[in-house]
């Protein structure tokens, strides 16, 4: 008999998913490559605990080890293995083929921690292997006793680069760093600058640190890194004085990190601080695990202008967060994908304020061009002007609170299932005001999409100053049949002005567009007044457009259209990756969003905007998919989606 209770997801069979590392990815060799694995029971989504013999499940009041009735000995499920080139391999931790599930409770009844599944992989050969995770499942009663196996990847295992000097580290070590060209060995000790500079470059660096100790921090006069590889190393926490420029490095998916299933912020790989005014950047580098922390910081470019100049986060907790007042920071040009699907609880990507630490200042903030993928709440309290960006996924809600006075305009934010039940798309609650939402286009995705729930949610004594010319589509029913909710929903101490906005929502039964408590269309004078609705009506209350207003089929499932393997070894662009889904999201030639918006609007030609974060004929704020030169290019050359 198990002990069972459902998580917050929506899955209809059971899966085994890598969670780290992602296909093309590459590790030293005599290094162990660090598995995570996904594994989701249909039965159970939880995980389940079973004992033998019919005997009953124990869980001791407030949490702890379970027991079984008879005496026992309980059993966690799912199961985990991980097989490269088709053999099965033995994790180097704990000795044994098959990692087991929790045996755990936590009080609230729950397998603690849920679908935390480790492996440590060690002895590959250099070159290319194939690797799956296998799934195996309860057996009756409590699930179906089958085995599942993942999807493969490949992964390449390096020999040492030559010609470059060894250093091993005997002892901690204090003072400059000056690392070119070599091959470091730390032997698990840890490095202070003690506020002089570092520099390493070309350099591989191996073993510093280990998961409760960084492996460099301290204070820096300045910071130089390029080109370099961190791997089977801790964290780096600089406080720096002075310039900084990381460059071209990569911090790999093997990295000595703390990871907690409940945590969000257990697990940061590098972290930057100081506050001097001169220019800092942090470019063209790659994270396979771990989160990327700006705290109490400022004058930092985080990306570019281009593709060569893209910060490629995928992974476990491979999130974004700036933090503890930091201000003057531009986030340009990343891909950011948290791969979260649901089971590790508490899924930021990109935050503006942590569990432990205070939030950003929200001053001299802009974020734009990014592509931001996954996690229960891929936005946490926004602060700044966030632009052009698309955001894939939704988990619980797309964007969850901001910072007063934040700017939201031309974005996409499309639909991925997998990582949490829908609340809403976007929720402001913590009583921020002066938010202008404007220009933006919300797929809810239809049938195979969650938003039953609103799509723009305003509580409490938070005001949206502006919501306005924005496009929300595909919304639906609940799965039991009931009709979904109003799209917008708030009270009428929460708005300002809304205006200029177009729904297409015909899985949803309902077609209420607003629930605004105090105004009613077609009666508060200026409310909806001038929307667009069926052929290119205006102002009809709970109109809708009559046909699909995008040119393009919906990206779903995601791989259909990007491999995140070709994007980590920059074969797959983010600038093509954007240019296709603007090619996706632009209206039909015919769609009455077409110059539908605000007249205010109205950009330095004259020319009236779309409804909706892509314009179809042209507009000086319309740069959504034209992410640098590139993105230009794409288009003046005839970009084809297909």
């Amino acid at each position: 008999m198990a002990a069972t209770l459902l998580l917050a997801r929506v899955v209809g069979a059971h899966e085994a998913a890598f969670k780290s590392p992602a296909g093309g990815m590459h590790f030293s060799q005599g290094q162990a490559v660090i598995v995570f694995a996904d594994l989701f029971d249909s039965n159970n989504e939880h995980g389940i605990i079973a004992c033998p013999g019919g005997q009953a499940v124990g869980n001791p009041p407030g949490g702890g080890q379970a027991t079984c009735s008879g005496g026992g000995t309980p059993t966690g499920w799912p199961q985990m293995q991980v097989l490269v080139d088709g053999v099965v391999q033995t994790d180097s931790v704990t000795g044994q083929a098959t990692v087991p599930g929790t045996t755990v409770f936590n009080e609230q009844m729950n397998p603690d921690p849920v679908d935390f599944y480790r492996f440590s992989v060690t002895g590959l050969a250099p070159g290319v292997h194939e690797m799956r995770i296998r799934g195996h499942y309860a057996p009756p009663p409590d699930s179906d006793g089958s085995t599942l196996d993942s999807a493969s990847i490949t992964i390449t295992i390096d020999p040492l680069p030559s010609g470059r000097t060894v250093l091993e580290l005997g002892a901690d070590a204090n003072g400059a760093i000056d690392w070119q060209d070599r091959i470091v060995f730390g032997h698990g000790h840890h490095v202070d600058p003690a506020g002089a500079a570092v520099v390493i470059r070309n350099s591989l660096v191996i073993g510093l640190g280990n998961e409760q100790t960084p492996g460099i921090a301290g204070a820096a006069a300045s910071v130089d890194i390029e080109q370099s590889v961190f791997e089977a190393t801790a964290a780096l926490d600089l406080t720096i004085a002075g310039t900084a420029l990381v460059r071209g490095s990569e911090f790999r998916a093997n990295n000595l990190l703390h990871f907690e299933a409940s945590d969000p912020d257990a697990s940061p790989i590098v972290t930057l601080r100081g506050n001097g005014a001169a220019q800092k950047t942090f470019q063209g580098n790659r994270i396979g695990a771990g989160r990327l922390v700006f705290s109490n910081t400022r004058h930092w470019l985080i990306g570019g202008d281009g593709d060569a100049q893209v910060n490629i986060l995928i992974g476990p907790r491979a999130t974004m967060y700036l933090v503890d007042g930091s201000s003057d920071m531009v986030v340009r040009g990343n891909y950011d994908h948290h791969n979260y699907r649901g089971g590790w609880s508490q899924g930021f990507n990109l935050a503006f304020t942590c569990n432990e630490c205070s939030g950003a200042s929200g001053g001299g903030i802009l974020v734009e061009h990014n592509l931001i993928r996954g996690g229960s709440w891929p936005l946490q309290d926004l602060a700044g002007e966030f632009r052009y960006n698309l955001v894939y996924g939704y988990g619980h809600t797309w964007l969850r609170s901001a910072n007063d006075g934040a700017s939201i305009h031309h974005n996409v934010f499309a639909p991925e299932k997998g990582g949490g039940d829908l609340n809403q798309g976007v929720w402001f609650y913590g009583g921020e005001t002066g938010i202008t939402l404007y220009n933006n286009t919300f797929d809810g995705g239809g049938p195979h999409g969650d938003f039953a729930g609103p799509t723009i949610e305003v509580d409490n004594a938070s005001r949206v100053t502006s919501l306005r010319n924005n496009l929300v589509t595909y919304s639906r029913d609940y799965d039991n049949g009931s009709p979904g909710l109003a799209r917008i929903v708030g009270a009428s101490a929460n708005f300002v002005s809304v205006d200029y906005n177009a729904f297409h929502s015909p899985d949803n039964s309902t077609h209420d567009n607003y629930a605004i408590t105090g105004w009613t269309e077609g009666t508060t004078p200026g409310f909806a007044a001038h929307d667009v609705s069926g052929t290119g009506a205006i102002g009809v209350r709970d109109g809708q457009l009559a046909a699909d207003p995008f040119s393009g089929a919906r990206v779903d499932p995601y791989e259909s259209l990007v491999d995140e393997s070709a994007v980590w070894q920059r074969v797959q662009t983010l600038s093509s990756i954007l240019a296709a889904f603007r090619a996706r999201y632009t209206p039909t030639a015919t769609s009455p969003v077409i110059d539908g918006g605000d007249p205010a609007d109205n950009d330095s030609h004259g020319r009236r905007t779309d409804i909706g974060a892509i314009d179809a004929d042209g507009h000086d704020g319309d740069r959504f998919g034209r992410f640098g030169v590139t993105g230009d290019v794409i288009f003046a050359n005839g970009f084809d989606p297909a």
